[in-house]
């Protein structure tokens, strides 16, 4: 569903991605993480068309991003790290107003389960729910023209455990549907969530690994994840330091 090949990027001269290359397996979950700065908001930039300006090969359900990104635009939905809808419209209207935009109706509804629990304040203004409801409005209204693709820039930052478990929970059943999932975080517990990862720093791929094969198909605590990708870091670096 996703082929990227040698991907750089460079900020006036600056590499901020260094020759990533990976695919993800339609109908899977992918995690991205990384410390702030690490290239994971850049990444999704660039796989869901908004940045065109790249060096290497990035193919979206077989479509080029460079070429084909009108086609692409059709069937991907993006959440990006902020809130990004209208405040002063309800969740109705916010909801309304996008699928307008892509010339959908709100049929589709009946089978969301975002929807179905948060129907009840369809009349509520956006800038007064909470912050889990903010996030799964924001998943409905990418999702109002039935992507292929959902990309979620850290999806869930500032919610509680409660509210990101609800969340990741309904992101699951939607990819036992058939959706395609692409998110980053800062949460390590989340990772239980994912088929794949891939973890980056300033900008380098350092892992890009399935969960079963890092975790031999057993729950790992927050601590396993935390050795495990501060392992990771440290040979990398130590390879690094090697080279200088």
């Amino acid at each position: 569903m996703i082929n990227v090949a040698g991907l750089f990027k460079y900020y006036r001269g600056v590499c901020a991605l260094n020759g990533l290359t990976f695919d993800v397996t339609a109908g899977s979950i992918v995690g991205v993480a990384g410390a702030n700065g690490a290239g994971k908001s850049t990444l999704f930039d660039i796989l869901t068309t908004l940045d065109r300006d790249y060096v290497g090969d990035v193919l979206v359900g077989g479509m080029d991003t460079k070429r084909e990104f009108r086609e692409i635009r059709k069937v991907v939905g993006y959440v990006p790290g902020s809130f990004s809808l209208y405040p002063d419209l309800t969740v109705a209207e916010n909801i309304s107003f996008f699928a307008g935009m892509y010339g959908f109706d709100t049929s589709y509804l009946s089978n969301s389960s975002f929807w179905n629990s948060l129907k009840g304040f369809a009349d509520r203004r956006a800038c007064h729910l909470s912050g889990g409801m903010k996030q799964k409005l924001s998943i409905i209204c990418a999702m109002v023209h039935s992507p292929k693709v959902l990309f979620l820039d850290e999806p869930t930052t500032g919610l509680d455990s409660g509210s990101r478990d609800a969340i990741w929970e309904e992101l699951v059943q939607m990819k036992n549907n058939g959706m395609t999932i692409v998110a980053s975080t800062h949460y390590y517990e989340e990772f239980g969530f994912m088929d794949k990862l891939l973890f980056l720093h300033q900008g380098n791929q350092l892992l890009y690994e399935s969960l079963g094969d890092i975790t031999g198909g057993v729950a790992m605590s927050n601590h396993f994840y935390d050795e495990y990708l501060s392992h990771v870091l440290e040979k990398y670096l130590k390879v690094q330091n090697g080279n200088r």
